[in-house]
């Protein structure tokens, strides 16, 4: 193979400032690509970072090695081709082979590290032998061989630092997840044919055709991905999770990542339709006269839409912290704020901390069953609550369980830590509206706060019955009520912010397929 001709050093810098970049944003895309299949946990996370790691580290390995063994600007462009058209291939059949996984690997940790070494890893491999190939160009100056391989490097991290910031707080928020990919295996083909030409290795009109050809194929392939979940209403990824709205002929639902968070009956889209929701407002009647209310957890305005029409002079705070969610609320789902509400796109824990309003109900609804902000479930966040909290004031926490092994460890160790702020719980288990294959699946709904305390629970059924029959509360909630749990809680695990194991107790026979 032909030597490559001498190349300009400015082009050898911007090769590496854009394989920097292109591989990191591919490891931040494959968070996105990853959460609606296997969610958005720390193990997921941790899958990405040592799948990509070790990617990188065998790729420096081979790259020195082949750019040793066949000197030459080809050895660039086979591995830009390689890594684009892999990229092309991610595009096109993420989706089928992420399900394939999941169907294969049920653990929580290691069917994300096999998901990502076969999407993520090859590109990675590609793009991270590109660096030595080309400090191997670079050597004929031996005397400033020190200067060049600094400054490569420095690029190839600048690169990094680029496409991580770029990806994150722009491009996706832009363009979305698929297409983005699309455009990345774009950029490393176009790289790889560039070095390609400059290179002209033997049979040089043949080799372009084939790499153009090949490239094109794959490109077309990238433009119409294989869909295996239902095409949406609508789509967007924000900044924290991949938004999606669906339909069918009798609702309306909003999916974050894996977890549906909303579901809005057509027919009437100010009811409420989950049996959670429907006892989680019963808290009305256990406080006296309540003026003032708190949502954690928006999803889509179905508490604050129903309060706004049969509570409207409660004045409510609703805070969520992901600013795409509002907006959904709000465009399909048909929530208008009205003036005593008050939206605020904001971390839950942080609002506590900061607002100075004391409140006679706070509804916690910001926990997915795949998905659990461990800051929300700890001793010192339920003391928080307890201090925005009247004294005469009810929390009402939602959790959605498996009622099965890690779930019911789960629901221990939620119990026992919103005990220490909440001496007295009650708990009630509500099933969902779908039958489904686990007969145990349910959501758990656990109340506190002085009324609790005073055991004035025990009058709520006829509160409840007075307020559903005046329209002030769900009929439905009447018949709720008569799910609460009478069994105590085994003794769990107390969460702090220092000690939080939450995704150790990950239910694995959770239903994906039906609303939390």
């Amino acid at each position: 193979m032909a030597d490559t001709p001498r190349i300009s050093r400015t082009f050898l810098l911007f090769t590496a400032l854009v394989t920097g970049a292109v591989v990191m944003a591919l490891e931040i895309l494959g968070s996105r690509l990853l959460a609606p299949v296997f969610g958005n946990s720390l193990f997921v996370w941790g899958a990405l970072i040592g799948v990509i790691l070790a990617a990188m580290s065998s790729g420096y390995a081979f790259g020195g090695w082949i750019s040793d063994r066949y000197r030459g600007g080809a050895v660039l462009a086979g591995l830009l081709l390689f890594s684009g058209g892999w990229t092309f291939l991610v595009a096109w059949a993420s989706q089928p082979v992420l399900f394939q996984v999941e169907k294969l690997i049920e653990d929580p940790r290691w069917g994300p590290t096999l998901a990502a070494t076969v999407l993520l890893a090859p590109p990675a491999f590609g793009l991270s032998g590109v660096l030595p190939a080309m400090l191997r160009l670079a050597v004929a100056d031996m005397d400033h061989l020190g200067r060049h391989t600094g400054r490569m490097i420095a690029l190839s991290t600048v690169g990094s630092l680029l496409g991580t910031w770029g990806t994150a707080f722009f491009l996706l928020s832009w363009i979305g997840s698929q297409a983005l990919v699309a455009w990345l295996g774009t950029v490393q083909v176009a790289l790889g044919l560039w070095w390609l030409w400059l290179a002209k290795p033997v049979r040089f009109a043949a080799t372009m055709a084939a790499g153009a050809l090949l490239s094109f194929l794959l490109g077309a392939l990238a433009l119409r991905p294989v869909q295996k979940l239902q095409p949406p209403v609508y789509q967007e990824d924000s900044p924290y999770q991949q938004v999606r709205i669906r339909d069918d002929q009798l609702f309306r639902y909003l999916v974050l990542d894996r977890t549906f968070h909303a579901v809005m009956w057509k027919a009437d889209p100010i009811s409420l339709f989950l049996p959670y929701s429907q006892l989680m407002v019963a808290s009305l009647a256990m406080t006296p006269e309540p003026k003032r209310g708190l949502i954690l957890g928006h999803g889509g305005g179905s508490l604050a839409k129903w309060l706004a029409r049969y509570h409207p002079a409660l004045e409510l705070d609703v805070v969520e912290f992901d600013p795409v969610v509002v907006r959904m609320a709000e465009a399909y789902f048909g929530y208008r704020p009205p003036a005593n509400h008050h939206v605020f796109v904001k971390d839950g824990r942080a609002f506590l901390n900061a607002t100075g309003h004391v409140y006679d109900v706070i509804w916690i609804d910001a926990f997915a069953r795949h998905m659990i902000p461990f800051h929300l479930t700890t001793a010192e966040f339920f003391e928080t609550v307890r201090a925005r909290l009247s004294p005469d004031g009810v929390v009402a926490v939602n959790l959605a369980s498996s009622g099965e092994g890690g779930d019911t460890a789960r629901a221990q160790a939620v119990a026992r830590t919103m005990s220490r702020a909440f001496p007295v719980i009650e708990t009630y288990a509500v099933k969902g509206p779908w039958k489904g294959g686990q007969d145990k699946a349910e959501n758990l709904i656990f109340f506190g706060g002085g009324p609790i305390e005073r055991g004035e629970a025990d009058r709520l059924a006829a509160k409840v019955t007075e307020m559903a029959l005046n329209e002030r509360l769900p009929m439905e909630s009447i018949a709720l009520l008569a799910t609460r749990r009478a069994e105590p809680w085994a003794r769990g695990v107390v969460l702090t912010d220092d000690f939080a194991p939450y995704d150790l107790l990950i239910g694995r026979e959770a239903i994906r397929s039906q609303p939390d």
